[in-house]
């Protein structure tokens, strides 16, 4: 039976999954904006230092600035190379992307009415918390440093399903049923295709 237990804690993994699924896609996005500011920085001292010593003599000046600025160069491109930041962030957004699945699965639960839900909470319960400890196990991990200055915003953990769950209370047994059909037919046509993908990609490509 779906009580008020197991509707906040149905409430509680989905405002979990939303925080980690965007807290990863900070992480992806940070990071695909160092590659992008790195490259940047390569491309054009590079294109600066073949300028400058193109076909002429230079003086002692001119080979202090253009040592600079190959020195640049060169820093830029090793730190893109050593941080790896067009891998972690290509890492970040998968994993960011699992979280979106189990979001979607629990969001497919709670959008059904809790007295026409045919998924037993605690069998559901169980296999949603085995997939959130399949992608922590195999994810790329955030610092909490960044986590706290970067990644975090301020409503995050807020949750539609806190809202919908205090509707459900009121609603007419005709409007009960009009949620179980709309959100039901959607849930069994996803949610086996999602567990299939999230099971057989995550220990691939988090790792």
């Amino acid at each position: 039976m779906w009580g008020d237990y197991e509707n906040e804690t149905l409430i509680h993994n989905h405002k979990m999954a939303k925080i980690y699924k965007k807290r990863y896609q900070r992480a992806g996005d940070f990071n695909n904006s160092l590659y992008n500011l790195f490259g940047l920085i390569t491309v054009v001292s590079s294109t600066i230092a073949s300028t400058i010593s193109w076909g002429k003599e230079l003086d002692s000046e001119e080979h202090i600035i253009l040592s600079s600025i190959t020195t640049i160069s060169a820093i830029s491109a090793a730190i893109q190379s050593f941080c790896k930041f067009q891998e972690n962030s290509n890492t970040y957004f998968k994993t960011a992307k699992f979280y979106a699945k189990l979001q979607n699965k629990i969001e497919g639960v709670g959008n059904i009415h809790p007295e026409y839900r045919t998924k037993e909470p605690i069998l559901f319960f169980k296999k949603v918390q085995n997939q959130f400890d399949q992608i922590s196990d195999n994810r790329l991990e955030i610092s909490n440093c960044m986590t706290k200055l970067f990644y975090n915003k301020k409503n995050d953990d807020s949750s539609y399903l806190e809202e919908k769950h205090e509707k459900y209370k009121v609603l007419t047994d005709t409007d009960k049923l009009n949620f179980a059909k709309n959100a039901e037919s959607r849930l069994d046509s996803d949610i086996s295709e999602e567990d299939d993908e999230i099971d057989e990609i995550i220990g691939s490509n988090i790792s």
